[in-house]
């Protein structure tokens, strides 16, 4: 199905083609555990591939515009700043050392079997977060700076992220999750839903606020609202400054982009 896009995306799309010297494809992906998300050519790449869980009128072009946001801030800058996070066995052990007392009283009501696979999605998940979310909220201050026709479906992008993080409060999932994963989440949730509020114009914060969540998320969101955007070099210095104050400065390094098997995402 072709997609039909606002001027704005076209235009967005238009600028990542000119900068990148690279088109586009788009693929339906309706299994996508997220909205949409994005693979950046590499040299021997003829595209950059955007996946979509759906086609929804209401807020693809947002999507697709976030998506692009990623490629811009990447490519802008010189090759050997062009870095992405990644976990090797050395990053795993020091997190399991972390969270072990957690592990192993959850390991009481969790089959044993089941463990390891939580492990992965806990650690990823977190990992995910903090190399994103700073990325993220420059990327939408931007669309909603650059782009005011973009602004309606922003809003409706932002405001389903929002609810799918307050979720993440639900008691349920706190009986289930060791307590440091659950607290750094929730750090990370409330400093997206502050900066998002300072930007929509909306309040997001407030499920948040008879928790101890504030307090710590605002240092988090400072690190942004006190500095210039200054592109892709700094987001890793932002990224570097959340992972020290997190505690979770060894769960990952940084990478050359171009060194990530071509295959990955698939």
């Amino acid at each position: 199905m072709e997609l039909k896009l606002l001027n704005s995306t076209q235009e967005i799309l238009n600028l990542i083609s000119d900068l990148t010297g690279k088109s586009f494809e788009f693929i339906h992906k309706p299994d996508l555990p997220t909205l949409a998300m994005v693979k950046i050519a590499r040299e021997n790449m003829p595209f950059h591939l955007i996946y979509y869980k759906s086609i929804n009128p209401g807020n693809i072009d947002h999507l697709i515009a976030h998506e692009c946001g990623h490629i811009y801030r990447m490519m802008s800058v010189p090759a050997e700043h062009r870095k992405i996070p990644a976990s090797n066995a050395g990053n795993r052990q020091i997190a399991i050392t972390k969270i072990e007392k957690e592990l192993y009283e959850l390991s009481k009501n969790i089959p044993i079997e089941k463990m390891n696979p939580l492990f992965e999605i806990w650690f990823n998940g977190i990992i995910k977060e903090l190399t994103n979310f700073p990325v993220d909220m420059r990327i939408e201050k931007w669309i909603f700076d650059s782009y005011p026709e973009l602004r309606k479906a922003q809003k409706i992008t932002i405001d389903k992220q929002i609810r799918e993080n307050v979720h993440a409060l639900s008691q349920d999932i706190k009986k289930m999750t060791p307590v440091f994963i659950y607290d750094t989440a929730n750090l990370m949730n409330y400093a997206f839903a502050s900066f998002m509020e300072s930007l929509i114009g909306k309040k997001y914060t407030t499920p948040y606020k008879r928790t101890k969540y504030p307090e710590v998320g605002s240092k988090l969101v400072k690190f942004l609202n006190d500095t210039k955007d200054e592109g892709y070099k700094q987001d890793i210095e932002i990224i570097n400054e959340w992972s020290n104050l997190l505690g979770l400065t060894d769960w990952f390094y940084w990478t050359d982009f171009e060194d990530v098997p071509a295959d990955y995402l698939d």
